[in-house]
């Protein structure tokens, strides 16, 4: 991904481009995709970084901005579903600008586990 600038993270941007996989007819409006914006919603600006770190490997938007998360210049960012309700954290594969979400029930605990998943992530550990 070319980075551009470092400033502040705008996803908003970003919402209206990602591609959702297995919330449904409606996955803006499925339960877990609104609490997982409100918790990224609710992170501090190194809390952003470390979630767009999370899913997409790079702690900088690409040139254009979030909004320039999709095809034919970068991977979609996707939110996927991860199978049923769980105590497990969330995952993602970071080449494929892929979040993976179990379907919480309820949605209220997503905020607490990607918390804990983004900032204890070591990644491949390299600098």
């Amino acid at each position: 991904m070319v980075q551009g600038e470092p400033g502040s993270l705008d996803f908003d941007a970003l919402r209206p481009v990602v591609a959702y996989e297995g919330f449904g007819e409606a996955p803006r409006d499925h339960a877990v995709v609104r609490a997982l914006w409100d918790a990224v919603r609710s992170l501090d600006d190194e809390g952003r970084r470390l979630f767009l770190m999370f899913v997409t490997g790079s702690k900088t938007a690409p040139m254009g901005g979030l909004g320039a998360l999709r095809p034919p210049a970068h991977p979609a960012f996707r939110v996927q579903r991860a199978g049923p309700d769980s105590d497990n954290l969330p995952t993602a594969h970071t080449c494929f600008n892929t979040l993976l979400l179990p379907e919480y029930d309820p949605p209220a605990k997503l905020p607490r586990l990607l918390a804990m998943a983004i900032r204890e992530c070591e990644g491949f550990g390299l600098q």
